[in-house]
C-alpha cells in the first residue's frame, strides 16, 4: 500500500537511459513534423552549427525523437535516439541506434525485437492480461501509455496502480496530447493532468504534443514537458524561482524585480531563488530555496543563503549584484553562454 503522505518513485528496471535511477526523459513527437534540415531540430533543443559542423544540446533538449514512419534524413545528434514505428524500423539500415515502437498486437506477435530497448505504445484500454503477462518478464520493454478518457489523471492513475500491482518492471512514458486556445490554458491542462502523476511517483518520461488554435507548437511541447517535470521536482533543468503573491506588506514591485533577477540568473541550471515581498512571511514561504531576496523595509533588501541571513537591510540599488556575489562565493555561478547556440531559447 502506497503511503499518501510521502514521496516514493515507482521501482522499475533501467532500459537504456530510461527508468530506475535515471531522471525522467523527454521524447519529442516529430512524427507529424517534417524534418528536412539539421536546423529543424533547434526547436527541440538541438542546435546545429554549420561553421563547426557540430551539435549543441541545450539543457532543455529532448533525448529521444519519435519519428514515426519518417526517419531523420541525416545522422541524429549525439546523445539522442530515434524511435521508429516497428514497420519502418524493421527495414531501416540502423537497427541499433534507432529503436522500434510496437503496437500491442505487434509486440505480442513475437516479431523481432531490439536487443536493448523496445517501446510498446498503448492506450490504457489496451492493457490486457496477455499484454501485462508479456511485459512482466521483459527487461527491454518501455511502456508508452496514453489515455483519451475525459479525466486523463484519474484514468492514468488507475492504470499505473494496476501496473504496479501486476509487478511489471517496465518504465512508463506518459504520452500526452492536448489542443488549447492559448498557451496559458495548455500549461494549466498539462500541469493538472500530468503533474499529479509525477508527484505520486509515477512516470519515467513524457512525450507531449500541444496544439494552439489548431496548429502544432513543437517548441512549446518540448518546453512544457521539461517545465512539468521541474514543477513536480522530478527533474531540474533550469533556474527555479519561488515568489509570493503580492499583498499589502510587499515592499517592491514583485513582477518587475523577478523579471530583473531572471534576466541575470536564468542560465543557472538547478539553482532555486526565492523572491519575497516582505520579511514577515517570506523566509517561511521560500523554505526550500537556495537563495533568498526578501524585502525588509522601504528600498531595503535582506539576502539569504537557504534560511541563513547573509546580508541584512542593504539598499535595493545593488542588491541583485550582491545576490550574484553570494552565488559566486558558493561556486555556483557560471557565465552566460553568448555564442551562436544561444539563438535557441
Amino acid at each position: 500500500m502506497r503511503d499518501p503522505f510521502s514521496y516514493s518513485r515507482r521501482r522499475t528496471v533501467a532500459v537504456s537511459t530510461i527508468g530506475h535511477d535515471n531522471v525522467p526523459r523527454v521524447v519529442a513527437d516529430l512524427s507529424l513534423s517534417p524534418i528536412v534540415h539539421m536546423e529543424d531540430l533547434a526547436v527541440i533543443g538541438h542546435v546545429y552549427d554549420p561553421v563547426t559542423d557540430k551539435w549543441a544540446m541545450r539543457d532543455i533538449a529532448a533525448e529521444f525523437l519519435y519519428m514515426g514512419a519518417h526517419p531523420l534524413p541525416f545522422m541524429a545528434p549525439a546523445g539522442t535516439r530515434q524511435i521508429l514505428n516497428y514497420g519502418t524500423w524493421s527495414t531501416h539500415n540502423d537497427q541499433f541506434y534507432c529503436v522500434p515502437m510496437f503496437t500491442p498486437a505487434q509486440y505480442l506477435s513475437q516479431a523481432p525485437r531490439h536487443g536493448v530497448m523496445n517501446v510498446v505504445r498503448c492506450d490504457i484500454h489496451e492493457l490486457t492480461k496477455e499484454l501485462i503477462d508479456g511485459l512482466r518478464n521483459d527487461t527491454t520493454a518501455v511502456l508508452m501509455l496514453s489515455s483519451d478518457a475525459h479525466s486523463y489523471y484519474t484514468s492514468m492513475r488507475a492504470a499505473c496502480d494496476m501496473i504496479s500491482l501486476s509487478e511489471i518492471p517496465a518504465p512508463i512514458i506518459f504520452a500526452y496530447a492536448t489542443e488549447a486556445p492559448s498557451q496559458e490554458i495548455a500549461v494549466l491542462l498539462a500541469a493538472t493532468d500530468m503533474g499529479g502523476l509525477l508527484v505520486d511517483g509515477f512516470g519515467d518520461g513524457l512525450m507531449v504534443r500541444v496544439g494552439i488554435g489548431g496548429a502544432l507548437d513543437q517548441g512549446l511541447s518540448t518546453r512544457l514537458a521539461f517545465n512539468v517535470l521541474q514543477a513536480a521536482r522530478t527533474r531540474m533543468s533550469k533556474t527555479e524561482y519561488i515568489s509570493c503573491p503580492s499583498c499589502g506588506r510587499t515592499l517592491f514591485d514583485l513582477q518587475e524585480t523577478t523579471s530583473l533577477i531572471r534576466s541575470h540568473t536564468d542560465h543557472l541550471k538547478g539553482v532555486k531563488i526565492g523572491i519575497m515581498g516582505c520579511i514577515v512571511n517570506g523566509p517561511g514561504e521560500m523554505a526550500d530555496a537556495d537563495y533568498g531576496y526578501v524585502g525588509s523595509g522601504p528600498e531595503r533588501i535582506t539576502l539569504y543563503r537557504g534560511q541563513e541571513i547573509v546580508q541584512r537591510n542593504i539598499p535595493t540599488a545593488g542588491a541583485v549584484e550582491a545576490l550574484i556575489d553570494i552565488i559566486k562565493t558558493d561556486s555556483r555561478w557560471v557565465e552566460r553562454d553568448l555564442n551562436v547556440y544561444d539563438r535557441w531559447r
